[in-house]
């Protein structure tokens, strides 16, 4: 079903959208082969921290730079994802480890214990990993949001090369505000699909403070809240960024 599934949409995306599409479609697989060959590296032990700075930066400019070819508009892009993942992966690590999100859940069918054949002690540190799942879940909504801030901001300056400098960012943070919304909404919506069953089956069994106390509510929620707040901190830092390269070039 999966394989039928998959075959339906890339039919369905390349007769949507021809060449611009299958380049999509290819940047998804690459950035699907980057994110396995960082689940693989973690499990044979290499640096979580250094794999995860590699991959980050990897997915960043492939799907910035190979979707969208290389000119001042990715340009500024890339460097606003970069300074907003480096912002945010100290807001993680602060978060995980506060918060004690590191390792497995206690909800689901399957547990995690020696009586159902799995090890609790992976021998792999936890708070590392949980911070390379936020950064990629973070990742996706940076990039959408920067690219959509600085294209927009491309064209103004195109169209109106006489505005100030405060104008642009201004504009930019007007194009930011538009998207945020949706964004936002994207977000949570993604969150409430996934958890849907699981809080039906839960509430069964459990209060609903019981459920947002628990583990795997608390997980997953913050990483859509640190995505939320990515994406509303990579507008006024895209606006910035790209205003000042812009304004210095000849468009």
């Amino acid at each position: 079903m999966i394989k039928v599934l998959i075959l339906v949409f890339v039919l369905l995306s390349l007769l949507a959208g021809g060449d611009r599409t299958a380049k999509s479609l290819m940047t998804t697989l690459i950035n699907i082969s980057i994110f396995a060959l960082l689940i693989e590296f973690i499990y044979l032990g290499f640096n979580i921290a250094i794999t995860t700075i590699a991959a980050a930066l990897l997915i960043s400019a492939v799907t910035i730079f190979y979707q969208n070819e290389s000119n001042i508009k990715t340009v500024s892009a890339f460097m606003s994802v970069i300074i907003v993942l480096a912002l945010s992966a100290v807001i993680i690590v602060f978060v995980v480890t506060h918060a004690h999100l590191q390792g497995f859940g206690t909800i689901g069918d399957v547990k995690i214990q020696l009586s159902n054949g799995y090890e609790e002690n992976i021998g792999i540190n936890m708070i590392l990993v949980q911070v390379a799942v936020f950064i990629v879940v973070l990742i996706g909504g940076l990039i959408d949001t920067s690219m959509a801030v600085c294209s927009g901001i491309y064209e103004i300056i195109r169209h109106n090369p006489e505005l100030s400098h405060r104008d642009i960012i201004e504009s930019g943070m007007n194009i930011g505000s538009k998207i945020l919304s949706s964004n936002v909404n994207t977000l949570l919506f993604i969150f409430a699909g996934e958890f849907m069953i699981l809080c039906i089956n839960f509430l069964k069994f459990y209060s609903w403070s019981t459920l947002i106390n628990s583990k795997d509510f608390a997980q997953e929620l913050i990483a859509i809240l640190i995505s939320a707040i990515g994406t509303v901190i990579i507008i006024p830092i895209s606006s910035y960024i790209a205003s000042c390269l812009m304004c210095n070039k000849s468009l």
